[in-house]
């Protein structure tokens, strides 16, 4: 087992309150959804955790017969960012489905408006004497 060094802790400790921090300030003016808040806030208690006690990553990488226990965080952090990215290109993909069937409804109904006025037009003039 390899320990994480003193100094390697303490920077993923303050990295970790950092990103804690920013999290709660964006969930505060709402730059942040709620369904997004809480995996972050989750992956920065986790972060904070494994940073702060390095015995637990030499235990989970025992666990998962890893030999050099600091690539652990990081081959779980990779995963995190590929769930994300998956999860962030699901939702994008439904936007833009959502965007082009309300462009399809808009364009259709301003048809239907064209059409409207095009027979309100017609009906007035039918009704108006011959000068």
């Amino acid at each position: 087992m390899t320990a994480i060094p003193l100094i390697q802790r303490l920077v993923a400790i303050a990295v970790s309150l950092i990103l804690l921090l920013v999290t709660i300030h964006l969930i505060r003016k709402h730059k942040l959804r709620e369904q997004y808040a809480l995996l972050w806030l989750i992956a920065t208690a986790a972060i904070l955790v494994l940073s702060t006690f390095g015995g637990i990553v030499d235990r989970l990488a025992d666990l998962f017969n890893i030999s050099y226990s600091p690539t652990l965080p990081l081959v779980a952090g990779l995963l995190f960012a590929l769930a994300v990215l998956l999860t962030q290109s699901v939702a994008l993909s439904n936007q833009a489905d959502q965007s082009r069937d309300m462009a399809q409804q808009m364009a259709l109904l301003e048809y239907r408006l064209k059409e409207l006025e095009g027979q309100e037009e017609l009906a007035e003039s039918e009704m108006k004497p011959a000068a």
